[in-house]
């Protein structure tokens, strides 16, 4: 009999064991070391509080997936089923992919790195991409040697979770990257690089990211690629919004999410004592789910000072005093947005206040209040007037049928403008009450004047830095100051194209006492048109001839009206214009010229459209600017003022000084007086700079501290918040802001990589047959 035995084929040996040695290096590199470097990173940023925390926490998503995908295939190496599935397949490829973007991001820095490891041992953190990087491959590429020589399937393909991880990072950071990188180059000072960044710009750029510049660089969430590759500091807020302006042709504060719902202005008129005090109530809605920044520049009547400022959000009611001007700006740009107040209000120029309003952005709506306290324009002894505040430039919506309602009152008559009706007031004999629609361009703010008795000449109010002192102001007619030789600047931005004929009109009320010369700021280099008394139609065909067009700078032509101006012992300039939203680029000389020789060249400022206006904020505090108020039409407010140079002209003027002796009690007036003469001091003791003596100094901050009258009442359970200066970025307190980019790509991500999971839980590659 033959036995017959079934051939039986040897199991195959065991695969060789890993090393400990190379175990443990690809832990280390691989999985403790990118721990190491998470740890370090949150650390960081608690510490400084520099990064948009909801920003970097994306980052840290991914940088995460590396050391959870590779212990996750050390594991399965060291199991006797090393076969991997497709969910775990997917989550080595996308580990690869995130090691591999943070390795060439780091390429920089990475001889830097290895350096310090020899000297201070911290170097491994600049090095964990890349060790990273190579520990995943290495990792991966023992376990598709251990399934060779089992015999199982390869390993899948790396590419779709590589692809998936760069294209995240790609949404993630190449928008902000290519808008910070054309911001750059459109800045550039060669001509072919800006238009190389205006170009990338327009195809490429991320408009909400460039409107997020224009507030500021801390408004941009957290961009690795900018902040590693691009050295040297970033586009400035004022460059970014010249930068959106010539590729838009949109101031950027006309972008917001934002409109006013209402608005209310109350007041009171003392025509004895020539001042008012008003009260501006405004309530704003947003339009969508999230806003940025309210912004607006309110014009101020002539001479008003700014007594108090309130915002009320959902968080309470926080309070803000007026500051330096664009130099307080500047620093809170350069303060992250968690850091900064509610609300911060800024000097813009003359007669000109900056509201940047940052509230509570789970509310839905918003109060605001600026309390203010303003002169009578006294053109004649008999009657006083006063211009309403108005915007000159916001970035919310005013819609057309929204109406300002207005309720003055005082103790002589009063009339109001067009649509204002003349009422008896609830606690003074006279009143004027109606609703103003918005000014539109070319049309001053509406009108309140007050008849007074010319018999009316003094008034006082009690001075609370000194005992028994009191703060008297006296009315009286003097010999106006008579320039020699005057200027006439006229804009020729398009903005003016509709005041042409105003304009050339009031040629034939030039005076004839003083030399006049006309200059227009356009397209060619300005030169001076000499007017001649006895030929004033020649100057009116010259005014009509202008070629309004475009935007200009009027900078260069205010600096050579100064010069030809100064050529005189007296001289003035009347500077006419529209808006001037862009750098100017004389500034700087016109400064220079007024601060050597302040006294030798006044300028007075006739609005003709109201907007935005740089180079009138740039020349703050110099004391020979002046602001002419809109009272009328463009011909007459020229004419009004031209009109006060004429031979023998006479000019009311409100004097205000301390005295300690006692006062009359029927003189007496507000508290309001006190502001106003606090506030003439305190810019004449600023104008003199280092020259001001330690005890102007003290004066000053004296002055800066008077008592302020609060006119409005806080909400139950309201607390009113200090907003000022260093402490308004304590107040603020550390609030997130969420990114919505940042959101979303998360979100889509975290999706993506779940429903792979789920679907493919139960699926996974087949194991090596044993």
């Amino acid at each position: 009999m033959i036995d017959h035995h079934e051939s039986v084929s040897p199991s195959p040996a065991p695969p060789p064991a890993v090393r400990f040695s190379v175990r443990a290096a690809i832990w280390f590199a691989g999985v403790i070391l990118p721990v190491i470097a998470v740890a370090a990173l949150l650390i960081g940023v608690f510490w400084a509080q520099m990064i948009h925390l909801l920003t970097l926490s994306a980052h840290l998503f991914l940088i995460a997936s590396v050391p959870l995908a590779n212990a996750q295939l050390m594991i399965a190496l060291k199991s006797g089923q090393p076969a991997l599935s497709r969910p775990l397949a997917l989550l080595h490829g996308f580990a690869i992919g995130i090691s591999a973007f943070f390795t060439l991001l780091f390429l920089p820095v990475t001889l830097g790195g290895v350096a310090m490891i020899i000297y201070f041992g911290i170097g491994l953190l600049l090095l964990a991409p890349l060790l990273s990087l190579v520990a995943t491959l290495a990792a991966r590429r023992l376990l598709g040697r251990r399934l060779l020589q089992t015999g199982g399937a390869p390993l899948p393909s790396a590419w779709p979770g590589a692809l998936l991880a760069l294209a995240i990072v790609g949404a993630m950071e190449l928008p902000t990257a290519v808008t910070r990188l054309g911001m750059r180059m459109a800045t550039d000072e060669a001509h072919a690089t800006s238009a190389n960044g205006i170009r990338l710009l327009r195809y490429l750029g991320n408009e909400d990211i460039m409107l997020r510049l224009c507030y500021g660089d801390g408004n941009v969430g957290l961009d690795l690629i900018s902040s590693m590759l691009m050295k040297g500091p970033g586009t400035s807020a004022e460059d970014a919004r010249a930068v959106y302006y010539r590729l838009t042709g949109t101031p950027f504060s006309d972008v917001a999410n934002l409109h006013l719902a209402s608005s209310r202005i109350d007041g009171t008129l003392d025509a004895r004592a020539a001042l008012g005090s008003l009260e501006w109530t405004m309530v704003f809605r947003k339009e969508k789910y999230y806003w940025k920044e309210a912004r607006a520049q309110v014009t101020l009547p002539a001479g008003a000072v700014v007594t108090r400022v309130t915002l009320r959000d959902d968080s309470g009611e926080h309070e803000a005093t007026v500051s330096g001007g664009a130099q307080a700006r500047a620093e809170q740009e350069k303060t992250a947005s968690s850091k900064r107040p509610p609300i911060l209000v800024t000097t813009a120029g003359k007669d000109r206040i900056m509201l940047e309003l940052r509230p509570d952005h789970k509310g839905s709506e918003l109060t605001l209040r600026i309390a203010m306290t303003a002169p009578l324009v006294l053109n004649e002894a008999r009657l006083g007037y006063l211009q309403l505040p108005a915007f000159s430039e916001r970035n919310f919506g005013i819609p057309p049928a929204l109406r300002h309602a207005v309720s003055v009152e005082s103790a002589s008559a009063l009339q109001g403008a067009p649509g204002m009706r003349e009422e008896t007031g609830a606690t003074l004999p006279f009143a004027v009450r109606g609703d103003i629609a918005e000014p539109v361009p070319g049309v001053g703010a509406a009108i309140i004047s007050a008849l007074r008795a010319p018999a009316d000449t003094q008034a006082w109010s009690p001075d609370p830095t000194v005992q028994n002192g009191a703060i008297v102001q006296t009315i009286s007619q003097k010999a106006a100051r008579i320039p020699r030789r005057v200027a006439l600047v006229i804009d020729g931005s398009m903005a003016l194209a509709a005041q042409r004929e105003q304009l050339a009109r009031a040629a034939t009320s030039f005076p004839g006492n003083v030399e006049l010369g006309v200059i227009v700021a356009g397209n060619e280099a300005p030169q001076v048109f000499l007017h001649h008394y006895s030929d004033s139609l020649a100057s009116v065909r010259h005014l009509q001839d202008i070629a309004y067009e475009g935007g200009h700078d009027n900078s260069a032509a205010l600096l050579m009206a100064w010069e030809w101006a100064a050529a005189s012992s007296d001289g003035a300039v009347v500077w006419i214009h529209g808006p001037q939203p862009i750098m100017p680029r004389s500034a700087n000389a016109l400064l220079q010229h007024y601060r050597q020789r302040p006294d030798q060249v006044r300028m007075f400022a006739l609005e003709a459209v109201t907007g935005p206006n740089v180079l009138w904020e740039r020349m703050e505090g110099i004391a020979a600017l002046s602001r002419v108020p809109r009272i009328g039409s463009l011909h007459d407010d020229l004419v009004r003022l031209l009109s006060g140079w004429k031979p023998g002209a006479q000019q009311i003027v409100a004097e205000r000084r301390r005295r300690t002796e006692r006062q009359p009690a029927q003189e007496q007036t507000s508290p309001h007086l006190t502001h106003l003469w606090a506030d003439e001091r305190a810019a004449l003791l600023r104008a003199k700079n280092a020259l001001a003596t330690p005890q102007e100094e003290e004066q000053l901050r004296g002055l800066e501290q008077l008592p302020l009258e609060k006119t409005d009442t806080p909400a139950p359970g309201a607390q009113p918040q200090a907003v000022t200066g260093q402490k308004a970025a304590q107040a603020a307190g550390m609030g997130i802001v969420p990114e919505p980019e940042t959101v979303l790509i998360t979100v889509v991500a975290l999706a993506v990589l779940g429903w792979r999971m789920r679907f493919h839980l139960r699926t996974p590659y087949p194991a090596s047959p044993e």
